[in-house]
């Protein structure tokens, strides 16, 4: 019966695909597993009380936004990019405002699967291994299922650099608010950017990247500074111990 249900599942399916969904499969175990055993979950993977972490919510969409801000406008100096807007205004503003709940639940399900969990796992070998593992692991499950070489090397390097930085959030702040505000924004101007931005040459991908944003070496770089700020700058670590009645 199991095996009659799984082939329903991944009949026809690429084993790229067949992977993502088994890790999806996965991380909803995981959570589930989480919130079985935890009297307090939420805190125990890293949202500890919102009214400690809206600030570093919010810090990290700032960072997020000014991020995009800067691709651009080294883009835009670098003329590179076309900057024109869809003619449909309705299906523009559509897309912007659904997109919103979308990527804020995707971006909160995966910082406590990714970071929440198995970077508190991993770190019971060694913060490097935690950081290198949990950003690999990311890496690996968002790299997209048509695989062309170099691109898809470039991409998986550009990946690993943005769950570094996710995680060395994470771990800066010792809750998860920096790094789901970060994803959050990240993620949702990586989907609605093609509605703003054209490349005029697709041959230079591996330098300018294109609108995943992750796969240029500009794009890297501005990664590493990310990274940098991030890792040097004085968070506040948001508290994740129960609060006594």
């Amino acid at each position: 019966m199991i095996s009659s249900v799984a082939r329903i599942w991944i009949h026809d399916l690429p084993l790229w695909k067949i992977f993502r969904r088994c890790a999806s499969v996965s991380a909803i175990l995981v959570l589930w597993h989480t919130f079985r055993r935890q009297p307090h979950p939420f805190r125990s993977l890293g949202l500890g009380p919102w009214r400690e972490g809206r600030g570093a919510l919010a810090s990290g969409i700032v960072l997020g936004v000014a991020m995009v801000s800067c691709l651009t406008l080294t883009y835009d100096a670098l003329d590179v990019i076309r900057i024109e807007v869809w003619t449909d205004t309705a299906r523009v503003i559509r897309t912007l405002v659904t997109f919103v709940p979308a990527i804020g639940l995707v971006a909160v399900l995966e910082e406590l699967t990714f970071r929440g969990y198995l970077l508190q796992q991993f770190l019971a070998c060694s913060r490097w291994f935690a950081l290198t593992a949990s950003s690999l692991l990311y890496a690996v499950v968002h790299l997209r299922p048509q695989m062309v070489w170099p691109e898809s090397g470039f991409e998986l390097v550009g990946l690993f650099l943005l769950g570094w930085v996710l995680a060395t959030a994470a771990l800066r702040t010792r809750s998860l608010y920096l790094a789901i505000g970060l994803h959050a924004s990240l993620a949702y101007f990586a989907r609605v950017n093609k509605m703003f931005i054209e490349f005029n040459d697709p041959s230079t991908v591996w330098l300018m990247g294109s609108h995943r944003m992750v796969n240029g070496l500009i794009g890297w770089a501005a990664l590493l500074l990310l990274a940098l700020l991030v890792s040097r700058w004085p968070w506040r670590a948001v508290s994740t111990e129960s609060s006594s009645t």
